[in-house]
């Protein structure tokens, strides 16, 4: 592509005149389709094609120079775009999409490009040659926050769909005709149009009767048809403004995050939705194809590795789809069980191929069901599921996985999988071929699977030769554990089910209530790295090849390819029959070990991560991933929560109380959910909502005291009327019982100190800077639940909006993107070599997009990396455009109150401050101020967007807005130290302390220095009260001081002499006087001249240093770092000046 970045092509459309194609836009006439298909108006077809010379163009040829080979006759000439005939399929596609844009003519216009008027004709005409449009840079909008999906939509027809007169007749299918749509115009004029192969045309058909005849003109384009028959359609057409259709990213329903909505508008006539509600049929089997088939394709080179991954990840997102479809349909009783006679936990389905089946949930322990008609339970799947997730990225040869989500809908955990092929059709005992399906007694084990599991265990860090005995006391020689049951499908390919047993026992939970708590893969590499580490420290070798080696197995292990590694025993802690010996011992002392060092340093490194001001630990889920990095999972949030003291960290204390009340919240709602009747649910989670956040019940008593009048008002005008009385309902109305109080509290303290080892009463709501809009936040966020965005004081039933699904899927990510991200980050971070790491980054971002298309996290991080290269190049504009894009994929994945969306408009707006946009810089800064307080309430994040925006003002010369900003989050830190501890503590002191010493250069800048020096003193006091005297930050402190004091004296004496000055002594010469005045004044500015060259090398340093400050967080030795970089530049002007 670099040698074809010159050349261009140009492509003439049956609709306008020509396009001219850039090159270095798209290899292929299949990129060329896919953007004509979005941006212009051939997005309402599917039936076009390219043709040159007459002759038709396969789609996946690649341009290339003209010595190049392919395609090289379109170079310098073109090439031609038409319409095909239509088919059923694809006027099904163009009637779609005419009803979309019918709803939404600005985006019409757009796609037209803006040449649809009053003074020109309708038919699409020349608009010349393609000018690129910026299309993934949307408007940074808060209002984006909620969930327009139910804003009000005009209507500009008042039917359009398809006609009660389908199907066509055989005589008239032979004659062209495909279908019959109905058209009733803006003026009530209802019209008959026959789409046939050529187009669409109205027929005479009137009310009930048919009428084949042509009435019309043939129209390719049905807009066209509407408007010659619809004279108010067509000046809605031609008043509507040219925009483009937003959000230009495609919707999916893996991410579902808006918690927050409009309110919903009145339900209004819309015949295209509900001919789409009548299609919907749950029992239609569109046939998932086998993902196996795609996993065994060849992957030697690039090119079938990225082949094999795009085939791949469709696979799997169109499983994801018609899962989530599925499991709505199974909680909302739609679809039909296989076991319709057995316990309703324990009913199974299908649907599309898909085996459906439910968790069970048990709030109060992590016990595991055994037997073989037991039912899993939540913690059993999310275990199974982190293990079947790094299969999947293992892709161990001759092992097949299953294609796997779980859902979590109306309070049930919905496991969706891919039916292994056979496994219905036969009994499981003849399909199982290792491990053991009835607790051990009786074991099958087979030579060929028990290689495979071999070579699993070595990757799960699993002992491959552990000594089982089943119900005879006969010996097996088993690979893991035999709780892994492996499954040969009628397809000859191995699956693994129930991988519980591929992570060991944790041996700080023991008892038959714990089975389920097992160690984290994280934790089993962290473990062994250390370990490794300190023999090699141990054994003072000073042979480079055996160190070479030992670190080499740090990195196999590290990406996959262990040769050595830990031999854990998994069945210890079970129930399994295990033959006793002396490895039996060792293996369990190693587990001991492993519970010891999560304890001792796991934690203790967890939490100083969690401390670390750059750390994002705004809401649950960054949380959670913090967590787990260290291999820790969040049952032992009670733990770290005991480990940190409130009167030294009393804000990460705070967030992790909240998440643990959000996560027992979400266990007394999901309980609630489950057995609440489905037309009392809103009322039920709002009576909940009341108890824990507003203390009161008023949807309970208000819905009780409207049935009471209602009942009595139509009980008085049944008897005044003297009608007899109707017939009941013979539907029993479930009575439910709505928890009180005291019993909601109580069961969140008994769950919060049964599954997290923490105590939680109704004080927490209480407490200085607890957040009670962040909790509500992450409760409906991990239930799914939505409420209309508004000010809450109490919730009422119509606050409940809906409930969505929340999905756990494997995130596919290509291994090639990845690497090329290294190799930028290593080209950055080592060699500093920005063109190469931009090289890297642009590749990665290419893979991803091709494999995953445009709604991925790993391609927003791609866009993000791109730009702060180019901030480095000095290259804004591209910056920008760059983060904007990285913005639009967050939001659009993760919404725009979530951390990582909060880091890119942080970004965003530092970018913009580079180039002086300051109006931008400012709006993007404040409302990441909004959000951080939204997501985390007063915390460390909060403060350090009061420092950023704080330096945004004085960079900008604003300086009493930075010392309002600085002042705001100085209280805001006083407030929430001495509300937990009342003292003093060594942490408070350094916060403060920073804060002065800011505050202390605000000042300076505008020249108090008498403030300065009041507030530096206080800093340097505050630090030698808590470091000794010879660190380096004290030293840094009293050399502001001192500096501080300079200026301040200095400033004094000058005010003195200008006082003296200005007093006319007797028997003075006033000539001599300007005379004298004028020369000094020219000796000054001599010197001025003489020193710029110095004095602004200076300024460069110090304003690379506030740069540098500017992208990352602050701390205590950053500030003073810069702020004595600034003292010296002033000491040295005013050297200068003297």
């Amino acid at each position: 592509m670099k040698q074809t970045k010159e050349e261009s092509v140009k492509l003439y459309l049956d609709f306008y005149d020509k396009y001219t194609w850039p090159l270095e836009i798209a290899e292929t006439l299949l990129e060329v389709r896919q953007y004509l298909t979005e941006s212009t108006i051939l997005s309402l077809f599917q039936n076009f094609y390219f043709s040159h010379k007459g002759q038709r163009i396969n789609e996946y040829s690649e341009f290339s120079i003209p010595d190049g080979g392919k395609l090289q006759v379109l170079l310098g000439t073109g090439f031609n775009n038409h319409i095909d005939e239509f088919n059923e399929r694809t006027a099904r596609f163009h009637l779609r999409r005419v009803q979309e844009i019918i709803a939404n003519l600005s985006h019409y216009q757009y796609l037209c490009k803006g040449k649809i008027s009053n003074e020109d004709s309708l038919s699409l005409k020349e608009i010349g040659d393609l000018q690129l449009n910026d299309i993934l840079q949307p408007a940074i909008k808060p209002t984006l926050l909620l969930n327009d999906d139910n804003k009000a939509i005009k209507q500009n027809v008042q039917q359009l769909g398809l006609s009660s007169f389908n199907p066509p007749p055989l005589s008239r299918k032979l004659k062209g005709d495909l279908f019959y749509i109905v058209l009733k115009t803006i003026e009530s004029v209802e019209l008959i149009i026959t789409a046939s192969n050529l187009g669409f045309y109205v027929n005479s058909s009137q009310g009930r009767t048919f009428e084949s005849t042509q009435k019309s003109d043939c129209y390719y384009n049905l807009i066209d048809l509407i408007v010659d028959h619809s004279p108010s359609f067509k000046k809605e057409l031609i008043n509507a403004i040219p925009e483009q259709q937003q959000p230009a990213l495609p919707a999916t329903i893996k991410y579902n995050h808006k918690w927050l909505s409009v309110p919903e508008v009145p339900l209004t006539l819309d015949h295209q939705r509900s001919e789409s509600w009548a299609l919907d049929l749950h029992g239609f089997d569109i046939g998932m194809k086998n993902c196996q088939v795609f996993r065994s394709l060849p992957k030697i080179d690039l090119i079938q590795k990225l082949n094999r991954d795009k085939a791949l990840s469709k696979v799997y997102g169109d499983f994801v789809e018609a899962a989530v479809r599925g499991a709505c349909a199974v909680v909302d009783k739609i679809i039909q069980p296989l076991n319709p006679m057995d316990v309703e936990c324990q009913q199974v389905y299908v649907y599309n191929q898909i085996f459906f089946s439910f968790a069970m949930e048990t709030p109060e322990d992590f016990r595991q069901e055994s037997g073989p008609d037991a039912t899993p339970t939540v913690s059993t799947t999310n275990c199974d599921f982190r293990n079947l997730q790094i299969l999947h990225k293992l892709d161990i040869p001759g092992l097949s996985v299953l294609n796997t989500c779980l859902v979590d809908y109306k309070g049930r955990r919905v496991i969706a999988q891919s039916i292994i092929p056979g496994i219905l059709n036969s009994d499981h005992s003849n399909c199982t071929q290792y491990g053991s399906i009835d607790d051990g007694k009786t074991i099958q084990k087979s030579e060929e699977f028990h290689k495979v599991m071999s070579k699993t265990c070595e990757f799960f860090h699993l002992d491959t030769d552990i000594v089982f005995l089943d119900s005879n006391q006969q010996k097996y020689s088993m690979a893991g554990s035999i709780e892994v049951k492996g499954i040969m499908g009628s397809d000859k390919r191995m699956y693994l089910l129930d991988l519980l047993r591929l992570s060991p026992r944790d041996y700080n939970y023991q008892g038959e209530n714990n089975q389920c708590c097992v160690l984290r893969y994280e934790l089993l590499q962290n473990y062994w790295v250390v370990n490794t580490i300190q023999k090699i420290k141990q054994n003072n070798s000073d042979d480079p090849k055996t160190q070479q080696e030992a670190y080499q197995n740090i990195q196999n292990l590290l990406i996959g390819n262990p040769k050595e590694g830990l031999k854990l025993n998994p069945a210890l802690g079970t129930k399994t029959a295990l033959q006793t010996s002396e490895k039996l011992t060792q293996q369990e002392e190693d587990l001991k070990k492993l519970a010891t060092f999560l304890l001792n340093q796991a934690i203790p490194q967890l939490i100083q991560e969690l401390s670390q001001p750059e750390t994002s630990r705004h809401s649950d889920l960054s949380i959670s991933d913090i967590f787990h990095s260290h291999g820790v999972n969040m049952r032992y949030l009670g733990k770290v929560i005991s480990f940190i003291r409130s009167e030294e960290q009393p804000s990460l204390r705070l967030t992790l109380e909240r998440v643990v009340f959000a996560k027992t919240l979400k266990h007394i709602f999901r309980e609630s959910m489950r057995q609440a009747p489905q037309n009392q649910l809103s009322q039920i989670l709002s009576h909940l909502l009341n108890v824990i956040f507003s203390n009161s019940n008023p949807s309970v008593n208000n819905n009780k005291q409207e049935e009471k009048k209602k009942k009595k008002k139509n009980k008085n005008k049944s008897t005044q009327n003297g009608d007899k009385p109707h017939f009941r309902c013979l539907i029993q109305a479930n009575n439910y019982q709505y928890p009180t109080y005291q019993e909601v509290w109580d069961q969140i303290n008994k769950i919060a100190e049964a599954r997290y080892q923490h105590k939680i009463d109704s004080s927490i709501l209480n407490k200085k800077g607890f957040h009670k809009l962040s909790c509500l936040r992450e409760l409906c966020q991990q239930i799914g639940l939505q409420l209309v965005a508004r000010d809450y004081h109490d919730f009422q039933p119509s606050d409940i909006v809906g409930i969505q699904p929340i999905i756990k899927f494997i995130e596919q990510v290509s291994e090639d993107a990845k690497n090329n991200i290294e190799i930028g980050q290593k080209y950055m971070l080592e060699h500093q070599n920005l063109h190469q790491a931009l090289e890297s980054y642009l590749t990665a971002s290419q893979i991803i997009l091709n494999l995953h298309g445009q709604m991925h996290k790993e391609l927003a991080n791609c866009y993000s990396k791109i730009s702060a290269v180019y901030l480095r190049k000095q290259e804004y504009d591209a910056a920008i455009h760059f983060q904007k894009q990285a913005i639009q994929i967050y939001t659009a994945i993760y919404g725009y109150d979530h951390p990582l969306t909060i880091q890119a408009i942080t970004a965003l707006s530092l970018y913009y401050f580079s180039t002086k946009s300051y109006k931008e810089a400012f709006n993007h800064m404040l409302h990441t101020l909004y959000l951080a307080n939204l997501i985390g309430g007063e915390g460390q994040e909060v403060f350090n967007q009061y420092t950023n925006l704080s330096l945004l003002y004085s960079e900008s010369g604003q300086h009493q807005s930075a010392l309002n900003c600085l002042f705001e989050g100085l209280e805001k830190c006083e407030s929430l130290f001495k509300s937990f501890s009342g003292t003093e503590t060594q942490q408070y002191k350094l916060r403060i302390s920073g804060y002065y010493s800011a505050i202390a250069l605000e000042h300076g800048e505008i020249g108090d220095f008498q403030k300065a020096v009041e507030f530096q003193e206080r800093a340097s006091d505050l630090l030698k009260r808590t470091l000794k005297p010879e660190d380096t930050r004290v030293k840094e402190a009293d050399a502001l001081l001192a500096n501080l004091k300079k200026a301040l004296n200095e400033k004094r004496k000058d005010t003195q002499q200008s006082n003296l000055d200005s007093r006319r002594q007797f028997g003075t010469n006033r000539n001599q006087q300007l005379k004298t005045e004028q020369q000094t004044q020219q000796i000054s500015e001599e010197t001025y001249v003489e020193t710029d060259k110095e004095r602004e090398a200076l300024l460069q340093k110090l304003r690379a240093a506030k740069q540098s400050m500017k992208f990352k967080n602050k701390n205590q030795m950053d500030i003073n770092r810069y702020i004595l970089a600034q003292q010296l530049y002033r000491q040295q002007q005013q050297q200068q000046k003297e």
